[in-house]
């Protein structure tokens, strides 16, 4: 295993006591802090096939962390004992390079840390590494715009900057010598990744800005010419108006369909109930897009003052047919948080938008859509075939026994409906857990 240059190992201390069970965790749900001193693996053959840890960088600045390279500048691939994610859908943390086990952490970011040895002997973690301020602008070290209104200026080639937005929007961006007009020339392509939950990237132009989702993001800026003067701006009337006040943004209008843009993005809808009755709302949107139905309590009309009320909220997921979720007995006057929170995109062309829809009574669809997006698992001549929705977002498929121990896993590409995964376990019973962008779907299965 690769140490840091001898100034930086010496500051690395290991738990020369080893596991205990209550060191570390078996799966995401179970992940324990990691000893601040780091830790120390005495013999493989003690511990499960893979441990996992929460971990947050103690460092001001992005810092590179793990089974490193020796030369930041220059890192290597080594073994892939070391897996972080930034959440719990299985999103791996930006690397130096693809494929290496060194990556890069955001000050105040927790991540899960997955670790998978495959020798004997000792076994110690580094210190985060501060990353030198040469490597700003790149994707793992944004440049950190705090003040939107200050103009920027990019040369040739690509930036990373890193924009924290307090709902989702769109990014535009502007001329700083006519504040009120876009920019036109100079910057090719503009992409938005989320710091904490990815998903994907989402692409933009001058023209139309990449959507962003609330929160931490990472914009890359794409320049053809030297010396691009221009600012960032929110473009909120592109979702909701007025700063996205959900009661002043746009409500959902019977039997209409609402387009929302086809993009990695979280968008909130509101709809007021205009008589007695059972309602059916509709989320027509990429494979494993989430329709959220909850109430919302009116605190202050005048002023537009609302909270959501999250108990009881009904999902559902975008599979093969719309998401749909049928609402009883709701009362003329009532107000309903209808909510897309997507993780795909269905297509190019105006004709793939998304939508949103409300209708008057019981569709008969949900029935339907539910057996369709329901999770199928087969297990037979010592092989797992699974299938669902959630695995297209790239979900991680993992088996337990009823121990809680995890005897298997395999991570699903990206867009897949079904994967085969081998399974070599003794007879008996097992759960097997589908773990999505922000949903999971677990099911008992009987190995013989």
């Amino acid at each position: 295993m690769k140490k840091f240059l001898l100034p930086i190992v010496a500051v690395s201390m290991c738990v020369a006591s080893g596991y205990a069970d209550e060191v570390y965790g078996t799966s995401p749900e179970t992940a324990k802090p990691m000893p601040a001193n780091g830790w120390f693996v005495p013999d493989v053959s003690a511990v499960p096939k893979e441990v996992w840890f929460t971990y947050k960088s103690n460092s001001t600045i992005p810092a590179m962390w793990g089974d490193a390279a020796s030369d930041p500048s220059n890192p290597e691939s080594s073994s892939q004992q070391v897996f972080v994610y930034l959440c719990n859908g299985g999103q791996q943390a930006f690397q130096m390079t693809d494929g290496s086990n060194s990556y890069i952490l955001f000050p105040g970011q927790e991540y899960l840390v997955k670790i998978t040895p495959k020798s004997k002997g000792s076994y110690c973690m580094n210190p985060a590494l501060g990353l030198p301020d040469k490597f700003k602008g790149q994707k793992f070290y944004p440049l950190v715009i705090e003040n939107l209104g200050t103009a920027q200026t990019i040369t040739e080639g690509t930036v990373w900057y890193q924009i924290d937005v307090p709902y989702p929007t769109q990014i535009s961006i502007k001329d700083p010598m006519i504040p009120m007009g876009t920019l036109t020339t100079g910057i090719d392509k503009i992409e938005a990744i989320h710091i904490e939950c990815p998903g994907g990237t989402n692409i933009g132009n001058l023209i139309v800005g990449p959507y962003v989702k609330a929160g931490k993001n990472v914009v890359g800026l794409t320049a053809s010419t030297p010396d691009v003067k221009f600012m960032f701006s929110y473009n909120s009337t592109g979702t909701l108006n007025c700063s996205n006040n959900l009661l002043r943004g746009k409500s959902l209008t019977l039997d209409e369909k609402n387009t929302y843009p086809d993009a990695y993005y979280t968008v909130d809808r509101y709809f007021t109930v205009p008589e007695d009755g059972t309602y059916t709302f509709t989320n027509h949107g990429a494979k494993g897009t989430l329709l959220n139905v909850g109430m919302v309590n009116i605190t202050d009309a005048e002023k537009y003052k609302y909270e959501c009320v999250w108990d009881g909220m009904k999902t559902a997921t975008v599979g093969n047919s719309d998401a749909v979720v049928t609402v009883e007995n709701l009362k003329a006057g009532e107000t309903v948080l209808v909510q897309s929170d997507s993780f795909g995109v269905i297509g190019e062309g105006m004709s793939n938008l998304p939508y949103l829809k409300v209708t008057k009574g019981q569709s008969g669809v949900s029935e339907i859509a539910a057996n369709e997006n329901a999770l199928k698992v087969n297990v037979s001549n010592g092989k797992l075939q699974v299938e669902s929705v959630l695995l297209a977002s790239g979900a991680e498929v993992a088996v337990y026994d009823m121990l809680a121990n995890k005897v298997a896993s395999v991570n699903a590409a990206e867009g897949a409906a079904s994967l085969e995964m081998a399974l070599d376990v003794n007879p008996g019973v097992y759960v097997v857990v589908v773990y999505g962008k922000g949903n999971s779907e677990s099911v008992k299965i009987a190995v013989k």
